[in-house]
């Protein structure tokens, strides 16, 4: 009797060695041990005992690849045959039993973090862990994929629980050295993603003696964080340090850095870079057979890039094929980027009803994840984005949370719904307004301040030198005094727009803030000029009509007129006219004579004494057969010319409106005569 039990006790321990062998080997030796495993799980399960064999090496191999995370081949294979065999079975070999145990909750989490069973896998784990009597390393292995699943539930309380139970396991002087190294830096995986600062700090200090390929995914690790948190300079010194610990046999770990190394890339705007580093990522990733349903950050790097490339059509497809791959929350973070790839690529072509449809779908997503981190990489897009979803109304509240949060710079000066956080209106009135509340102001000592912000807006907002400034606004003083009053005019525009930043003065030179500050005027001038001659494409026709619905009349309206005043209102009157006319002549030779008709009218409402306008008006209305719309039209215009300025309309004005009455006159068979000819 005691020869048998002294049997079974051998045997145990011989089994036991032998999964503890196969693990070490499994970690350490991914072209040897592994294949041969390999063999053994795509061999045929015979019998009982073959089967054993086959869900040992499956667990085996499933284990060593989670831990490693170097070259996933095989992961697919074995992770098929432990979902088939089901539940873990109850064996007399405790090793086995954890060994089954461990790789089940590794290869569930691999199908669904969803799986109701993963949380019971884990407790019957984490109870075995501290009993003495089964191997160290299928122990250790067994309580990492414990750590693992707690990790993913982003619960401190589970993962000090598994901690607490694993002391027993890395006290075991037989554990090899490289799983205790492979359980510090997973810990300190789990930590990071809790924010818990105390322990990060230990954890990483006991991460500085990692052995090398352990050291190297830690880095990599800390490096994430650190681009991740905007420390951009910290994340490339730490990608850096990893670069030389790289090894051929842990394609995955030099597929994670290429990754880094192209989200930098992208950081720094050298988009050629960041695209080599991209693809270099995903052939490592595909090489080492990293299961796609993991790929899905590496896979849509590319399109990312090729966002920023201004190619965001070509990007659709990479988001979509990590869509595709994933599952729950995670596929919907990649179906969010294909739809704001696709609404970059209708603006561009400036199809709007396909722009708004993918705006929409885009921003509901995002809004139902509370995902304001998109193209964090890229944050022209982020911002283009949230302008277009902006203009048109959608998801406004949580677009401008996302502008809050990220502190996104607009991506267009002339964007009225931007939140910006200090907004001055100069055309037809003057206006301020500070965080969304009009500026009350009130006596003579609000008077100075506010005609030096109109003056610095007259003179282009930037660089203004600040002699121009005391010799415009201050002409009866001298130098000294004049120089005086500015600075206290300065100080007092601050106090009033309530940041000192909204307008800098450095080298004597004045400049708003453009971060801060909208202007109206600004931002028509802006698009003004950027308008080429018609005729022209949709999106520069958009452009001219958000610049006509800028202009709301003279800059500064009925304010005092100044000459420094005078130089500027014409100026943008001159620059309005321009853009009425090209819209005008873009409108009618697309024969959209309603379009150029109400931005003939709208302008002479705002000007009804520009003669070269209504001559424009007249002719347009004539073309259309309207003679006698457009003879009415003159005679009032004719009146009120003469009640304010006391002259008759121009020779030119007065020839067409009589070629107007002669095409207006009824001939003998009482039908109105020809179309009056251009003059």
């Amino acid at each position: 009797m005691t020869a048998h039990r002294n049997r079974t006790e051998r045997e145990r321990v011989e089994r036991s060695l032998s999964i503890d062998v196969w693990l070490c080997r499994a970690l350490t030796e991914p072209t040897g041990t592994r294949a041969r495993l390999l063999d053994c799980v795509h061999a045929p399960a015979s019998d009982g005992a073959a089967a054993r064999v086959r869900l040992q090496a499956a667990c085996c191999i499933v284990l060593a690849i989670g831990i490693a995370d170097d070259d996933y081949r095989g992961f697919e294979d074995a992770a098929a045959v432990i979902l088939a065999a089901g539940d873990p079975p109850l064996d007399d070999d405790p090793d086995f039993t954890l060994l089954c145990l461990a790789g089940a909750l590794v290869t569930r989490q691999f199908r669904s973090l969803d799986d109701p069973s993963l949380a019971g896998l884990a407790g019957r784990i984490v109870e075995a862990l501290p009993k003495p009597g089964q191997g160290p390393a299928v122990r250790a292995c067994a309580g990492m994929a414990a750590l693992a699943w707690g990790e993913q539930l982003r619960d401190l309380e589970r993962l000090l629980w598994i901690e607490l139970a694993m002391r027993a396991v890395l006290a075991d002087p037989m554990l090899d050295p490289r799983l205790r190294d492979e359980w510090r830096g997973k810990w300190l995986d789990g930590i990071y993603h809790l924010g818990d600062a105390a322990r990060i700090d230990a954890a990483r200090r006991a991460a500085a003696e990692l052995v090398t390929p352990v050291r190297c995914k830690q880095l990599l690790l800390e490096a994430q964080v650190a681009i991740g948190e905007g420390e951009v300079e910290r994340g490339r010194a730490l990608l850096a340090q990893a670069e030389p610990l790289l090894d051929p046999i842990s394609p995955h770990t030099a597929s994670v850095w290429h990754f880094l190394a192209s989200r930098l890339a992208m950081l720094d705007a050298d988009v050629g870079d960041a695209l080599v580093h991209a693809r270099l990522s995903l052939r490592l990733g595909t090489e080492c057979h990293y299961p796609e349903r993991w790929m899905g950050p590496i896979v849509m790097q590319e399109g990312q890039v090729l966002v920023q490339r201004g190619e965001p059509a070509a990007a659709v497809p990479f988001f979509e094929r990590a869509g595709r791959a994933s599952s729950g929350a995670q596929a919907d973070y990649c179906w969010c980027l294909a739809h704001f790839a696709r609404a970059l690529d209708a603006a561009g072509a400036a199809d709007e009803a396909r722009l708004h449809d993918e705006l929409a779908r885009g921003f509901a997503i995002a809004q139902r994840l509370a995902w304001q981190a998109f193209f964090r990489s890229n944050p022209a897009a982020a911002s283009t984005l949230c302008a277009l979803a902006l203009e048109r109304e959608i998801e406004v509240e949580f677009v401008r949370g996302v502008i809050a949060a990220r502190h996104l710079a607009a991506a267009r000066p002339e964007i009225a719904a931007w939140p910006w956080p200090i907004r001055v209106r100069t055309l037809g009135r003057f206006d301020v307004e500070v965080g969304g509340t009009a500026l009350a102001v009130r006596g003579k000592a609000a008077r100075k301040p506010l005609e030096l912000l109109q003056f610095v807006v007259a003179c282009g907002s930037q660089q203004v030198a600040a002699t121009s400034v005391e010799f415009s606004l201050w002409p009866d003083l001298d130098g000294d005094n004049a120089h005086a009053a500015s600075k206290i005019a300065l100080h007092r525009l601050r106090r009033l727009l309530g940041d000192d930043a909204a307008i800098a003065i450095d080298a004597g030179r004045l400049s708003l803030n453009p971060r801060l500050v909208w202007v109206d005027c600004l931002a028509f001038e802006a698009l003004a000029d950027a308008l080429p001659a018609a005729p022209f494409g949709p999106a520069q026709q958009a452009a001219a009509g958000r610049a006509l619905a800028l202009y709301a009349g003279p800059f500064l309206g009925s304010e005092d007129d100044h000459s420094w005043q005078l130089v500027h209102r014409e100026r943008l009157a001159s620059k309005y006219r321009r853009v009425v006319r090209a819209v005008v002549v873009q409108a009618r030779a697309g024969q959209d004579l309603a379009l150029a008709r109400r931005t003939l009218e709208r302008a002479l409402e705002l000007d009804p004494l520009d003669e070269d306008l209504l001559r424009e008006l007249l002719q347009l209305l004539a073309d259309s057969g309207e003679h006698g719309a457009a003879l009415a039209r003159y005679e009032r215009w004719r009146a009120l010319c003469a009640k304010s300025l006391g002259v008759e309309p121009a020779a030119s004005t007065r020839a067409l409106a009589a070629l107007l009455r002669a095409a207006a006159a009824p001939t003998r068979d009482g039908a109105a005569g020809q179309r009056a000819p251009a003059p």
